[in-house]
């Protein structure tokens, strides 16, 4: 396969990429108990390829001269290839089998206006009839004549990612490295900024500050703040005034201050009275015997 894209042999490339993954998964089906990588949509994608190759190709039955080929890792996703010049078609056949979600039109790929086009673009009824006979359902059925629209199974896709070859490896300079090449140490971090002036505002303070905060502190007292903002308007007076926080823990610690003085001085009473009443010899006193 390397010498197949180093001579820019798609035909060879995208034979043998497809006979890898292909193997791969079959071995997982193999395996005791199987694992299921693939699942439905993505055995309607390795059938529409192959008739898409098979239209273009119908001397080879589309496995000589190829226009695309899929992979799949350990997953359903597909990735599929193709020359630049044919992309757009390719995109046009996917999508009458894998049509855009009513309102997704925004969503459904990174390149929006690419799908526009390609949803745009006619497709050859020959080849939508061979799509058909695979068993999935065509967005439009016009190859027949009615022209009427059919059932097609909307959604089986989440998202059309459309992407190119980029120009290949470059050479970093020392700049944009991470390790100093003169020791092999790690460059130091960029310092953080200097804290802002105490005569700064504190919504300035606050937008630098949550600069270095993570993700899930901002997020926390976010929810926080809400919640305390609900909370006021929950127990906002409407009648007599609610006590502060402040009133009220004041009240609780002057009443447990009484409780433990109160309770306190009657147990100091009552020891004394217990050892007044037990000493012999006093009038009106309990004197002690013994038996023997």
């Amino acid at each position: 396969i390397e010498a197949a894209y180093k001579k820019k042999d798609f035909d060879t490339f995208g034979q043998l990429t497809m006979a890898d993954s292909n193997q791969f998964h079959a071995t997982c089906l193999d395996t005791y108990p199987p694992i299921f990588y693939m699942n439905d949509t993505s055995k309607a994608i390795v059938q529409l390829v192959h008739v898409y190759n098979k239209y273009f190709d119908p001397e080879g039955g589309g496995l000589v001269k190829l226009r695309a080929a899929y992979t799949f890792d350990a997953g359903p996703n597909a990735v599929i290839f193709c020359r630049k010049e044919h992309q757009l078609h390719l995109l046009a056949f996917l999508l009458r089998y894998f049509p855009t979600p009513t309102g997704a039109s925004a969503t459904y790929s990174n390149k929006p206006e690419m799908l526009s086009e390609g949803a745009a673009m006619p497709v050859e009824e020959e080849l939508l009839r061979m799509g058909d006979a695979t068993g999935r359902v065509s967005a439009t059925n016009s190859h027949t004549g009615s022209g009427s629209t059919k059932q097609s199974l909307v959604g089986d896709v989440k998202m059309v990612y459309c992407t190119g070859v980029g120009d290949g490896p470059r050479v970093l300079g020392a700049d944009e490295g991470l390790v100093n090449l003169t020791d092999g140490t790690p460059k130091p971090m960029p310092a953080k900024p200097a804290p802002v002036s105490r005569d700064a505002s504190a919504s300035v303070a606050a937008e630098d500050e949550s600069q270095f905060k993570p993700v899930w502190v901002t997020s926390l007292e976010k929810t926080i703040k809400d919640n305390h903002r609900d909370m006021k308007e929950l127990i906002k007076p409407t009648g007599p005034s609610i006590p502060s926080t402040y009133q009220m823990i004041t009240g609780v610690i002057k009443f447990s201050a009484l409780y433990v003085a109160f309770y306190g001085g009657l147990g100091l009473f009552e020891m004394a009275f217990r050892n007044f009443v037990s000493r012999p010899g006093r009038r009106g006193g309990f004197t002690r015997t013994s038996t023997n």
